[in-house]
Formats: structure tokens, sequence, C-alpha cells
């Protein structure tokens, strides 16, 4: 891990065990390096705003505060995000896609996910074919279409699927979605029930996969190398104390995140949406390890709901 991070910040120049006390290896001294000293205090300035200002908001407070919240921060929460109706209609349908057992089991994947998660492939088929039915109203378009502008603008569906964290699941390590920039794929995950911090909600760093520019790779690359190698984050951390059914969150995947352990004896399901800009869904390949059945069906998603704009004809008041 720790020749990686070397490897991966300024061509072997910089000194990773000194970067921070402790890094790599017990009783590291410090040793002053300018770049990441001001990297690593602008990091936990980013998250103590983050916490302090808290990173959710409203569907009446628009599009520009989710974005800005995103940007900063890595992730927002976007309360009343998915109609309460329209869930109640999307819980039908995967009621009686669950119903027909061979069907789902096709659709089923134990194999991609670890810590008692599984997840189940949406089929091409309404009312999952419709981008709303996956949690991308009109409000988590125009925030999608003002995030992946720093990233050249066009992005599209990588695959969706409703995860479970089931009853009893246990804490994940720490790990970014995605490794490389941010920018690069999105999740936006849609709170299918109520979640207390009992059920093990999504525990986040905030602002902990901030590069986007190659020259700011260097000090990243140590942020992330650390956090690795600590199994905690380096500044203040987010975990919601309640989620509300319907919230939907957004979260760049570069960013490191977990999922608690679920002692509340019920299942946590959400409705997960994976983004990614550009080419990036194919070059992933998230769904290497996935059946025949569900490949056939994230393929479908794919043509549907692609680059440049999820499928769609950019709208010029956007």
């Amino acid at each position: 891990m720790e020749q990686l991070c070397v490897g991966s910040c300024g061509g072997g120049q910089q000194d990773m065990a000194s970067f921070l006390p402790g890094a790599f290896g017990p009783g590291a001294e410090p040793v002053q390096s300018e770049p990441f000293a001001l990297a690593l205090q602008a990091h936990r300035s980013c998250a103590e705003r983050c916490i302090s200002e808290g990173i959710t908001v409203s569907v009446d407070d628009g599009a520009e505060k989710a974005v800005d919240t995103l940007q900063r921060c890595g992730v927002v929460q976007i309360l009343r995000g998915y109609d309460l109706a329209a869930l109640d209609q999307f819980q039908k349908a995967f009621d009686q896609l669950k119903s027909r057992e061979k069907a789902y089991q096709k659709l089923l994947d134990t194999k991609q996910l670890h810590d008692g998660r599984h997840q189940v492939y949406l089929p091409f088929t309404k009312p999952f074919s419709s981008r709303k039915t996956l949690g991308v109203s009109d409000l988590v378009l125009e925030v999608l279409h003002s995030y992946f502008l720093a990233s050249g603008g066009s992005f599209g569906i990588d695959h969706v699927s409703v995860l479970t964290s089931s009853s009893g699941s246990a804490n994940q390590s720490l790990h970014p979605d995605v490794h490389y920039f941010k920018g690069l794929s999105v999740s936006v995950h849609t709170a299918l029930q109520d979640v207390p911090l009992s059920m093990g909600p999504t525990y986040f760093c905030p602002c902990s996969g901030e590069s986007l520019a190659r020259e700011d790779w260097p000090a990243s690359a140590a942020i992330k190398m650390t956090i690795l190698k600590r199994r905690d984050c380096l500044a203040s951390p987010f975990a919601p104390p309640f989620t509300a059914r319907g919230t939907v969150t957004i979260y760049d995947g570069a960013m490191f995140h977990k999922g608690l352990e679920n002692g509340s004896g019920r299942d946590r399901p959400v409705l997960k949406l994976e983004v990614a800009a550009e080419e990036f869904a194919e070059r992933r390949n998230y769904i290497q390890l996935a059946s025949v059945a569900a490949k056939k069906q994230v393929r479908r998603f794919r043509e549907a709901m692609g680059p440049p704009h999820f499928g769609e004809v950019r709208r010029q008041d956007l």
C-alpha cells in the first residue's frame, strides 16, 4: 500500500511515511512538507464546514444549493427527493418482481457485495424504464447535469439495482467505489423506507475524493492512502442519524464511505442508481461478475439512458 502511494504521489519524490504522523508505520515522525500540510488542513476545514453547515437540502432549495454541497462535500441528501406516492408504485412493482422467483433469481447478485449485502438488478421494463422511477427527478437531473460539467458534461447510466443490507450485516471497511479522480462516477441512492441509525446507514468521509486535476493528485492520493491505512476518516465523518423514506442521497464514487452495521432486526433496502461520465461505465466494467440476465438488462438501460445527457436532449434552461 505504501509503495502504491509513493509511486502515485509526485513520482516518488515525496516521502509518504512522513506525510502524516503514524501514517505508514508506528512512531513515524512528521516532516514539514508545506504542500501536503496545506492540503491536509484544507481537507479538514472542508469536512468541518460540511458537518457544521449540513449536507441536507430540501427540494424547495433548488438545484444550486444541492450542486454546491455535492461539489464541496462529495455528498448531498435531498429531502423528499422522490415523491412518496410514486415510491409506493415503485415498491409495488418491485414486490411483483420478487414474486416472480425465477426472474428474480436471475437478476440477484451476491458476488459483488460483501458483509451481508446483496443486490437485485432491475429489468428494463415498465415502470423501471423511466428515469423518474429510478430516482432521477427533474431536480436530480439538473444536479447531475451541473456536477458532470466539470468532467466534460457527458454522463449516462452505469447500472441500477435494489441494494439490501440484511439484518445483522456487519460494518463494511472504508472504501471508494472508484479510484482516480472525482466526477467519474456518482451514486444516487433513494431510501425505500425510513432508516434510523440502528439500520446501519452509509457513513461518509466528506471531502475525501476532492482531487479533480492531475496537479492535485499527489496530496489527494496521500490523504486517501492514509485513510486506508488508518481505516477511518482523517477529518469529521458524517453518518445521518435518520434518513426519511424518499430521501435521495447523491455522492461521488471517489469519496470514502462504508455501510454501517445493521442491528435493527430489519433489512435496509435502497434504490441504487450509479451514473458515469462519458464512457467510464464501460471502462469500469462494474457488471463483469453479474449474471448474463443482469448484463442484458444493464445494456438495455445504457442504450436508453446513456451519454451525453442520460439519454435526453439537454434542456436549454438547465
